[in-house]
């Protein structure tokens, strides 16, 4: 019959959970800065840290409110959650609003090189859009 109800054989979750990774119909990233971290001189450890960082590598960002000399840092982790830099205070203001605004930022690592016992990270930052 032309007005019957069409029955769906799979559970609707496990339907859509196979369409997780197709694009946002307005999704958008927005490109805001590229950026050496800072404060990889003072992590212990670093080059043990950024063993697997290389180039390409994505970063997550991550407000580290309890920091006590920049209430508004924000910290740069590996997928694992290793910390290897910060966003430099001249953008981390900015930055840690639009996180606390709601705004997903993320980084991707594209350099990396070793400058006598300083480690030089670089990442490009961006703003998902939705």
């Amino acid at each position: 019959m032309a007005n019957e109800l069409a029955t769906v054989e799979e559970n609707w979750l496990e339907l859509a959970d196979k369409f997780k990774d197709l694009p946002m119909p307005f999704e958008k990233t927005v490109f805001l800065t590229e950026c050496h971290l800072a404060g990889t001189a003072e992590i212990d450890d670093m080059l043990v840290r950024t063993k697997e960082v290389k180039k390409g590598t994505q970063l997550v960002l991550k407000r580290a409110a309890a920091d006590v000399q920049d209430e508004r840092a924000v910290a740069a982790l590996t997928a694992g959650g290793v910390l290897v830099g910060y966003v430099p205070r001249r953008y981390a203001a900015v930055m840690a609003r639009l996180m606390d605004a709601g705004k997903a930022l993320s980084a991707k690592v594209t350099e990396k090189k070793l400058e006598g016992h300083w480690l030089d990270l670089t990442a490009a930052i961006d703003m998902k859009e939705v």
